[in-house]
């Protein structure tokens, strides 16, 4: 690092900006790809039985919905209770419902501060019929029925979330936030939920 830093200062000014470019470009990056807990950190594994191949998402996307998981119905408090519950869901969807892997893109918890890695950013998920190659979807861990996420978990999806994705070039500036139910027939992502991210900018009442 010292040496670095002394290299830095023997540059001229167009020669550090270039430096300070790439550095910051390559930090981006950096936060973009391990922002979110690895899936192996957390246990997930590429696939129990994988019956489908995983077809790579389009970039920039312009729709994100949100959902709530109902079941477990509490948001987990520690990252091996998550982890815990994180294997159980991949399990279900996969040997279930058949799926090629856990359906959503992202995770957020109710109180340890990280945002899990699903499907991610890349790969096309299974979390809202008919939209799910032109969308992410990110999944609060609880139910939301009566009740809503702390602020903190809903602040780091509203903002944090949406904000490096678009940096990124992962979401569109222009993107429509839409919850779970305006695509399929269920009450996902609970009522309070879903009525409070109708309060949440870009969100919008007409999904075409």
């Amino acid at each position: 690092m010292v040496q670095a830093l002394t290299v830095r200062r023997n540059l001229n000014e167009s020669e550090r900006k270039r430096l300070d470019d790439v550095m910051n470009q390559g930090f981006d990056q950096f936060v973009h790809v391990y922002a979110s807990v690895p899936r192996s950190l957390r246990g997930l594994n590429g696939g129990l039985q994988l019956t489908l191949v995983l077809p790579p998402i389009c970039l920039s996307l312009c729709y994100l919905f949100i959902h709530h998981t109902y079941q477990p119905s509490r948001p987990c408090t520690t990252f091996d209770q998550c982890a815990s519950e994180m294997r159980s869901m991949q399990c279900y969807h996969q040997q279930t419902n058949g799926w090629s892997d856990i359906g959503y893109s992202f995770f957020v918890t109710g109180s340890d501060g990280n945002l899990y890695k699903g499907h991610g950013w890349n790969w096309v998920g299974a979390h809202a019929y008919g939209y799910n190659s032109i969308s992410y979807g990110v999944c609060f861990i609880g139910d939301y029925t009566s009740t809503l996420p702390v602020k903190s978990a809903m602040d780091m999806v509203q903002y944090d979330f949406t904000s490096c994705a678009i940096s990124a070039g992962r979401l569109s500036s222009y993107y429509n936030l839409y919850g779970h139910r305006q695509a399929d027939a269920t009450e996902c992502p609970g009522n309070t939920l879903y009525h409070e991210i109708q309060k949440w900018e870009h969100w919008e009442s007409y999904l075409p």
